[in-house]
């Protein structure tokens, strides 16, 4: 039963982990993340995780368990090539080593850890330099196995895609702001081409753990964690194509190209929201909490997924620096708060999505600043960049979404008044598609 348990979280980790890939959350999190749950998965009493400075050639601390230990680490970073850690990292390896009672070293004394056992393995992909290590130390429970170091080369290659992931997302927000774009989208092509290579080697890599716990006896929940990883691995491909058509909707914009729709007869209600999701990290980020009023039994519109996607992000991501505007700078000395795990909301975004009257309407509400109506009619006209822009923007946000709604001769209304907030609205026509006519 405990050999079960055990696969069964390292399993999850991976499965989690994954799930993380996905998401738009920053990479420093989700480092922390990977290392709780390694720890977690393999039963160890701590660990630490390093990120690679290749201009030093030195791995710098990033996050420890338990977090207590950070303040009595001897040294935050290291060279690439010491230790443990340094031997994972230049061999691309998982290593580990039992260690025998000796004088304690000035680890050890500082930190109060006496190290009985250590795993290390690199955050890589295949054939690509690493750009970490995660190390784990002092099994709880016997030694570090091949089942361990399996789990941890899994989730490692996971957590390196999602470093590539963060750095696509932050390609394709740069792109929107300019006008040339020549560079931006080849160098988003050349990261999505490395992500698209590493996704089926992490796909391998998981059908290699898959292979190792057959050998063991495991569980019906094992079996459906590990069957759950194959869809995931979906999404963050639906992910990636996003972010490069993206750069590519950008590119065409810039240059004067006309816009060619792909679109398909599908329902509007879950692209509406895991758009939106996409944002929730960030409106955490700026303590603005993002809210959900969709209907979700509607009749399906011929739309294309990709402009629908941008539409809403568009509108999500600008309400959010509206709400960011109205919110202080000394903002905790008017807030009281029963613990320092709170979060603290200081306004919100609701997004809406409802079919009436024959019509599909997209609604994102925010509780911002709110504009004139002169502010408006510029916007909608889009002869002018709208109060969030101020903070340094290109003014491409609403302009890319009246170019897109026009694809689908959908009409794009805002309301709005001084003090209260602006509500900006989608409205599309459910006109007959190409086989309904």
């Amino acid at each position: 039963m405990k050999s079960m348990d055990t696969n069964e979280r390292l399993i999850k980790a991976v499965q989690l982990a994954a799930k993380k890939l996905a998401s738009s959350g920053s990479f420093d999190l989700l480092l922390k993340d990977v290392l709780a749950l390694c720890v977690e998965a393999v039963g160890a009493s701590g660990g630490t995780i390093y990120v690679h400075d290749p201009s030093t050639k030195r791995l710098r601390f990033q996050h420890v368990v338990p977090e207590d230990v950070a303040d009595r680490l001897p040294v935050k970073d290291i060279p690439d090539d010491y230790g443990m850690a340094g031997q994972a990292f230049q061999t691309r390896q998982t290593v580990s080593r039992e260690f025998e009672p000796r004088p304690l070293s000035d680890f050890e004394q500082a930190t109060g850890v006496v190290l009985k056992s250590m795993i290390a393995s690199p955050l890589a992909m295949e054939d690509e330099t690493p750009i970490g290590v995660v190390q784990l130390l002092n099994k709880q429970e016997g030694a570090f196995n091949s089942t361990d170091a399996a789990v941890l080369e899994t989730v490692a290659s996971v957590s390196a895609m999602a470093y590539i992931n963060s750095q696509l997302t932050e390609e394709a927000t740069r792109a929107s702001s300019l006008l040339g774009m020549g560079k931006v989208s080849h160098d988003i092509g050349n990261l999505a081409a490395s992500l698209y290579a590493n996704l089926s080697f992490s796909e391998l890599a998981m059908q290699g753990l898959q292979e190792h716990l057959k050998a063991e006896t495991v569980s019906d929940t094992v079996t459906m964690y590990a069957d759950t990883l194959d869809g995931m691995f979906s999404d963050i491909q639906k992910s990636i194509d996003r972010i490069v058509g993206y750069s590519r909707l950008i590119s065409d914009l810039s240059a004067g190209r006309s816009l060619r729709p792909n679109k398909v007869l599908a329902p509007l209600a879950e692209t509406i929201q895991t758009s939106a999701a996409y944002l929730e990290t960030e409106g955490r980020k700026n303590h603005v909490a993002l809210k959900y009023e969709i209907q979700e039994e509607a009749p399906a519109l011929w739309h294309d997924e990709l402009y629908l996607f941008r539409i809403v992000q568009n509108l999500v991501g600008n309400a959010i620096k509206a709400v960011k505007e109205t919110i202080p700078d000394d903002w905790q000395a008017h807030v009281e708060s029963n613990s320092e795990e709170d979060e603290i909301f200081l306004g919100e975004v609701t997004v809406r999505y409802f079919f009436k009257d024959n019509q599909h309407v997209i609604e994102v509400q925010d509780s911002g600043p709110g504009m004139p109506p002169e502010v408006a009619e510029r916007i909608l006209k889009g002869t002018a960049r709208s109060q969030w822009d101020k903070g340094g923007g290109s003014g491409w946000g609403t302009k890319i979404v009246l170019e897109l709604a026009a694809t689908h001769e959908a009409k794009v209304s805002i309301d709005s008044e001084l003090g209260v907030g602006s509500t900006f609205r989608v409205t599309f026509p459910h006109c007959a598609g190409p086989d309904e006519e």
